[in-house]
Parts: structure tokens; C-alpha cells; sequence
């Protein structure tokens, strides 16, 4: 999840749209807090990993559905905030990845450091 700089998660989620289309609400498929590690406070977690959340609040049964959102909570400025990024996997290709290197739900191979400059900073971006 691209962050700001001074922004550190606290939690995450994966949701999908409900299939009831009378309802315009999302289902949760997998959620965490209280992330165990450096790397998942600064945005790299994996989904059911059993070392980068504290707590999982609702394990991921199953496998990832193509299209899904990543809604996060994040403290910017002392405030806990809300993001959201959307994943479309069939939009990723197949790639080589180096150390520091990841495919964007677009399938562009970047770094974190580019990845994190995209993130909307307070009228940056």
C-alpha cells in the first residue's frame, strides 16, 4: 500500500462489493491489526501471513478473487486515517522481481520508493 512519509499502518482489509446488487455494501474477505513487523507498518504485508499482523480479525478462506479492494487504516499526523487501493490480478503479468521490486495492480514492475511517491501527501502527489 503506497504511504505517505509519515504515515504507518494499523490495520488492513480485503473487501469486495456484496453480490446482493440491492445493497450497496462491501464484504470483508480478511482483516488484520496491529502489524508485527517494520515492514508491515510501512505498507508491505501479506494477506494471511503469519508475521505481519498481530491479530487477524477474519482469516481469508479460500484464494483472492480477481478484482478486490485493500482499504487500510493509517496514523498520518498523529490521526488514524483511512486508505483504499484497488487490485485488479488479471491485469498483473508474469515477472522477474528483484529485491525492493513490486507489480502494481497495473502490472508495472516499480520500488517501494516509487510506488510511495504516487501516495497523495497533503496536495502532493
Amino acid at each position: 500500500m503506497p504511504l505517505c512519509p509519515d504515515e504507518t499502518i494499523t490495520g488492513a482489509a480485503i473487501v469486495v462489493p456484496r453480490k446482493d446488487k440491492t445493497v450497496d455494501d462491501f464484504e470483508t474477505l480478511w482483516s488484520a491489526r496491529e502489524p508485527s513487523t517494520a515492514e508491515a507498518r510501512g505498507g508491505v504485508f501479506h494477506v494471511n501471513g503469519p508475521d505481519s499482523f498481530v491479530t487477524v480479525t477474519k482469516e481469508l478462506s479460500g484464494t483472492l478473487p480477481d478484482e478486490f479492494y485493500l482499504d487500510t487504516r493509517q496514523v498520518r499526523d498523529g490521526k488514524e486515517v483511512s486508505g483504499s487501493g484497488y487490485v485488479d490480478l488479471t491485469e498483473l503479468d508474469s515477472a522477474e522481481l528483484g529485491d525492493n521490486e513490486f507489480i502494481t495492480h497495473k502490472g508495472k514492475v516499480m520500488t517501494r520508493d516509487e510506488i510511495n511517491a504516487q501516495a497523495y501527501c497533503g496536495g502532493t502527489k
